[in-house]
Formats: C-alpha cells, structure tokens, sequence
C-alpha cells in the first residue's frame, strides 16, 4: 500500500496529444475529503502555482487506516517543480507512517535523473538516465482536455514509476460527460478512467480542469470541499483494515496450512488469466491451479561468490537494488556471521531463513522497506521480512528474489510477499512462518520487491477460490 500511495505521485510524457494551449493549465488551490465505506478517512491538499521559470505542484495527504487492527495513520508530501513546458527538474516526497519515514528527493536537467531515497539515516543515492521527459499527472490530464473528447477516445501514455525506476504504460479513456459533486453541489463533470497496472482511477473533472471527484482501488473517494470541512470530521477509528481488503474468498477448508504440501484450487473472477503458471511449483491449466511445495535439492551447490558458475541471466539476482542494498556494509556483515561455515547454498539459506524469522518482531507496518533499515529496527510484516532475506541471501552468495501473493490465514486468502532462492532452480522461502520451503498454500501472483506490489490491487479482490483437493 506505501508503494501505491508512492506511485500515485507517478510521472507521465504524453506522446502524441496536444500541447494545452496556452492559458488553460490554470493555478489552483485544492482540498479533498477522503472517504472509505462512507466514513471520512483523510484529506488532501492540492496547489498548483506559476513560477518565474515554470510551475511548482504541491501534494500533501492524511489518511487513518488500520492494518490487523493496529492504526495506521499514513501521512505524505509531494513538492515537484518543472520547467515551463512542466518537464520535472527538482522534486521532494515523504511518506511517513508509525514505523519510520521514507523520503525521495532528486532533480532532473533532462538527461539524468539524480534520486537520493529511503528512510532517515539509511539514504542511498541513484543517478539514471532519461530516455524521455518526465512529467506529472497533473499536466497530464490538460493534455487530453486539449485533445479529442469523444466518448471512448483512448490515450496510452508512458508512465514513469519513481519506485521501479521504468516506463510503464498508462491508459486514459474518456468516458463522457455526467453529473458529479453532490446532491446539494451538482456539477456536469467530464469523466476519464486512468489504468495503470491493472489499477483504475475514475476522475471526474469540471470545465475548468478542477476535480470534482476521484475514485480509487479498495473503495477509496476522494470529494472536493472547501479546506475547513476537508480537514474536519475525520473518523477516530479506522475503517479500513489493509489486511482485510486484500482477502480473496475461498469456498472449502485447509485443515493444517503451514503442513500443506500440495494445493488443488479452483480459480473463478476475472483476473483469473493473470496468475502466472511456475513450474513445477505452480501450475495453472483452464481454472485448476495446481500447487506443489518443491523438494529441497539432494545435492545443494555451493554458494555463488561473485556469482561464480552462475548463468548470466542470474546475475542480477545476486546484485544489489533499490531497497535490497546486499552490498551495504552492515547487511554484508550481518550475511557472514550468520552463514557462518556453510559451504552450500542450502545450509546458508536454512540459517539465513532461521536468523530472519527469529530476530524480526512481527509488526504490521505500512512503509517502503528497504534492507539496511529493516537491519537496525529489527521489526515489520511480511514486506520487512522478504526485503531483508532477499538482501542477505545476495550478500552471501545466493541468488533471491521477492515474490509476492496470496497465502491462506484463517478464513481465505490474503496478500503475502516472501521470497525465492536459487539452488539450481527456485526454492521458495518465507521467513514470517520460518519455512523454507513455503508450505503449498502461497499462491504466487508476481515478482518484484514491494515497490512494485501496489499491481496486486487490480488482481486481488478479482478472485475466489474454492478448494479442489488438499494435502
């Protein structure tokens, strides 16, 4: 969820529409009540403002949440200049949450972007370079106010991901005119779905550009009202329960899920066709999806030193990353004095899953986690435990990845990210439940660290499961 709340300061260059004539890109000054199941959950502020050499866009939100009914109130901040023809040159963005703050701030002159991100104390620096201009959603939407409105008009725009650090597309449809705003407010609003990794946003804006309306993934709204009413009435409880929304329904039972070794589930909604088939753990004919934890190999191979032996397409899973910093003295450290003695890749791994099952305290969290700092708190859900196992399984010699999903809890399915580790084919490994390999009820639905996981919110929610057969 940080990563969503992250992507939704999204960057976009829209080849192919028309530049807004001049004048109609107005200054503005907005306020937003944010509301979830009919309860006022948050607000958010934005401005838009001229500067002598461009523009300035100005975001700041308040949300309360909960995640397994612990608040979580998640607050964030976005600062974003642009030159003239609102190419980004400098911005700042915070998260903070109860867990820590997460802080990226960089600035562009066109060709290179320079980043400098995470949490206080554990900053890493980036520089990239640009194959494109980057822009903001915010002058993304006058783009297609200048261009043909026709109800069905299609735009696919590149959209830059400051978290995953690519281009990624984004589609706008215009949907038509309606009447939006309130019953005492009403408003003729022109509509417009933006999908973006299978995640939709309905806007719906005034004549003047102005939202009216926004609506989100999980049954988020955000209302335009003026800024006392905006930032008054905010629930003292959390509605919301992270966790919760993200339960895909499952019709059967799963006597003993962390004993489960083969999986038979019948798979219904129409996200069906987006769960990966990954042999031979996972296999997905028609709607039967077939689950087998693996067996560990008979013979494991030694550990990977400076990838020794290893194919080359392997090589960037031994390689450090945004946010799985293997290569951070204090995580190399920690890596050789858990291995220890151990000479293969199976014996390190078990110790690896051992120590980072045992020494992170199960917290629920709503962050941005990146290794070094899960290392020195020592504390988070299933997201902290991934990053770090993936970070110190590099630093040791071993190739790992995040992968996340869903894994069965009580009454059905939920999301879960855990890790892979390569050991002549890919072994699953959660350090939360201290299992290597996972027990057979993870479904796996992606890979990528939790940056990318904000996708899952245009799967799960789209599926049910029902049991075909367990043991």
């Amino acid at each position: 969820m940080a990563a969503l709340l992250v992507d939704r300061q999204r960057h976009a260059d829209a080849p192919g529409l028309p530049l807004p004539p001049a004048g109609t890109v107005a200054e503005r000054d907005e306020w937003f009540g944010i509301y979830a199941e009919g309860v006022k959950v948050g607000h958010a502020h934005r401005v838009t403002a001229r500067q002598e050499d461009g523009w300035v866009f100005y975001e700041d939100s308040v949300v309360r949440l909960a995640m397994l009914g612990v608040p979580q109130t998640l607050r964030t901040a976005l600062t974003a200049e642009t030159d003239a023809a609102f190419a980004l040159t400098r911005f700042t963005f915070t998260l903070a949450t109860p867990a820590t703050v997460f802080s990226a701030h960089g600035s562009s002159d066109g060709r290179r972007l320079r980043v400098t991100y995470g949490a206080a104390g554990h900053e890493a620096d980036l520089d990239l370079p640009l194959g494109e201009s980057i822009r903001l959603p915010s002058t993304l939407r006058p783009w297609v106010l200048a261009g043909d409105l026709t109800p069905g008009t299609r735009y696919t725009v590149p959209v830059f991901n400051p978290l995953t650090l690519g281009n990624e597309p984004m589609t706008v449809v215009v949907e038509g005119r309606e009447t939006a705003g309130t019953p005492d407010t009403p408003v003729e609003a022109l509509k417009l779905t933006e999908e973006h990794h299978g995640i939709r946003t309905s806007v719906w804006l005034d004549d003047e550009g102005g939202v009216v309306r926004e609506e989100a993934a999980l049954g988020f709204t955000l209302e335009r009202e003026p800024p006392a009413r905006a930032r008054a009435g905010i629930a003292a409880h959390a509605p919301v329960d992270l966790v919760a929304k993200s339960r895909i329904p499952l019709v059967g039972a799963i006597p003993d899920p962390r004993d489960t070794a083969t999986l038979a589930l019948r798979v219904r909604g129409p996200a069906r066709a987006t769960i990966p088939a990954d042999p031979p753990r996972q296999r997905l004919a028609a709607d039967l999806l077939e689950i087998a934890r693996e067996e560990l190999p008979p013979t494991p191979p030694p550990l990977a030193r400076a990838g020794a032996g290893l194919p080359a397409a392997l090589a960037s899973y031994l390689a450090p990353a945004p946010l799985v910093e293997s290569d951070d003295p204090a995580v190399a450290s920690a890596a050789r004095a858990i291995v220890g003695d151990a000479g293969d890749a199976l014996t390190a791994a078990r110790r690896l899953v051992a120590w980072v099952h045992a020494e992170l305290d199960k917290e629920p969290s709503v962050t941005v986690p990146s290794a070094r700092a899960v290392l020195e708190a020592r504390r988070g859900d299933c997201n902290e435990h991934a990053v770090l196992l993936t970070a110190l399984a590099r630093a040791a010699g071993i190739p790992a990845r995040v992968v996340a999903g869903a894994v069965y809890a009580n009454d059905g399915f939920y999301y879960h990210a855990w890790t892979e580790l390569w050991m002549d084919r890919w072994i699953s490994a959660d350090a939360v439940f201290g299992q290597l390999p996972a027990d057979a009820t993870h479904v796996k639905l992606m890979e990528g660290g939790p940056e990318r996981h904000g996708a899952l919110l245009g799967v799960i929610g789209r599926l049910r499961f029902e049991v075909e057969g367990v043991s």
